[in-house]
């Protein structure tokens, strides 16, 4: 299957008190059979929240999903797959912000 690849880098900003952290990073690379980044502006026209937790909403999801469905022989997956394809397809359906309509979103 073609796929996309992206880098994915997770930087500690801040702890949970709000005290600075420095040095933890998170970084992986992950392949993908969607453009995410193309999938996130889309769901900026669509959502009704900030930029930040569109694209927490958008890359975590695409990144679930995409185990999910390279791993659905899995058990571990059962269980939530049947709520996953519901949440997206009601994800897909929602009209854009902009135009009003229903468009292309995942």
């Amino acid at each position: 299957m073609n796929s996309y690849r992206y880098k994915i880098t997770v930087e500690a900003l801040t702890g949970a008190k709000g005290e600075p952290v420095e040095g933890r990073t998170l970084s992986f690379e992950a392949a993908n059979h969607d453009d995410i980044l193309g999938i996130v502006e889309r769901m900026q026209t669509r959502l009704p929240f900030d930029n930040d937790t569109v694209a927490s909403l958008g890359v975590g999801l695409k990144l679930f999903s995409e185990v999910a469905l390279m791993q659905r022989s899995d058990p571990m997956f059962a269980e939530i797959r049947p709520a996953l394809g519901e949440f997206v397809r009601g994800l897909k359906q929602r009209p854009d912000a902009v135009s009003d309509g229903p468009g292309r979103l995942l």
